[in-house]
């Protein structure tokens, strides 16, 4: 097809389709586009726009670069591995889950489900506070305003990739602008703080991988005011795929701690932390395949 076409080996234990399905939960994400075997989007390499699709066979991952200039295979290649947490070895965790009887069905249903993340940071914790208390199908609209107002776009084959805003274009927006999108004064607050953050650099991801710890990272994004800590565990989750991440209070964790019997209450918060204690180094993950029950596969 004339692509510049990448190859990424993948485990055994990856399984392409939950993540696309992840992917394509009938939200309208205005961030990439779902087919029945891959994922096209368009990604930021070194200030050059590419469109990719990704593809799998049973021993890959392919990802054809479809517009734009590749610069840097590694680069992409690493983004890729990333987005998809291709590295990592998921059997610890398939043997705690077995351990619990009332979890250990995720492990044949769910198998091979990654922790699908968000790479760029900004675009993470950006989409953390447009969902703060509100419902999906409304935080994917406002997410489709803001992205179609303030970021960049190309088109390829009668279709329209969009990149997420840059946090300089979003630090200029004004407060009226965004509330009139259906932001709340405070969330287009907190957008324009957290814009600015990155924007003078006293935010970044890279000064967030260079601390000790993940105390440490928490505290650096809950210094931004509107970042408490269930945005900071969404965002180091999603991006950073710390591993020891559980965004307490969050209402699909507390209604999928309640369908699997494991507390009664939504205020049963010593339960909740007993729970996640049998899953050291695993409780970002734990939460990902808790939030993936509440949702049936059409096909299943």
């Amino acid at each position: 097809m004339g692509y510049n076409t990448l190859s990424i080996p993948i485990p055994p234990d990856f399984n392409f389709g939950e993540c696309l399905w992840f992917l394509d939960r009938d939200f309208d994400d205005c961030m990439l586009k779902v087919s029945r075997d891959g994922v096209t989007k368009a990604i930021l390499l070194h200030e050059t726009i590419v469109l990719v699709n990704v593809k799998a066979t049973e021993e890959e991952l392919l990802v054809s670069v479809l517009h734009g200039e590749l610069k840097d295979e590694v680069v992409l290649k690493e983004y890729i591995e990333n987005w998809f947490d291709i590295r990592l070895d998921l059997k610890p965790f398939y043997a705690l889950l077995r351990k619990d009887p009332r979890l250990s069905f995720m492990e044949e249903s769910y198998h091979g489900l990654r922790l699908v993340g968000i790479p760029d940071m900004f675009e993470a914790i950006c989409w953390a506070i447009i969902g703060q208390q509100i419902n999906l199908t409304f935080a994917y609209k406002l997410k489709r305003r803001l992205v179609e107002r303030y970021g960049q776009a190309l088109e390829f084959e009668g279709e329209v990739y969009y990149l997420f805003p840059d946090a300089a274009v979003l630090a200029e927006a004004g407060m009226e602008e965004l509330q009139q999108m259906q932001l709340s004064r405070s969330k287009a607050l907190y957008l324009t703080l957290i814009a600015q953050a990155f924007t003078d650099k006293s935010l970044s991801k890279d000064r967030l991988l260079q601390m000790p710890d993940l105390a440490s990272r928490q505290k650096a994004l809950m210094v931004v005011k509107g970042v408490g800590m269930w945005t900071a565990n969404y965002t180091l989750m999603k991006c950073l795929k710390e591993r020891s991440c559980i965004p307490f209070g969050d209402a699909g964790l507390l209604n999928a701690l309640i369908n699997h019997g494991i507390i009664a209450d939504k205020k049963q918060n010593q339960e909740i932390e007993r729970f996640f204690s049998a899953y050291p180094s695993w409780e970002s993950y734990l939460v990902f395949y808790l939030w993936r029950s509440l949702s049936k596969r059409s096909d299943n």
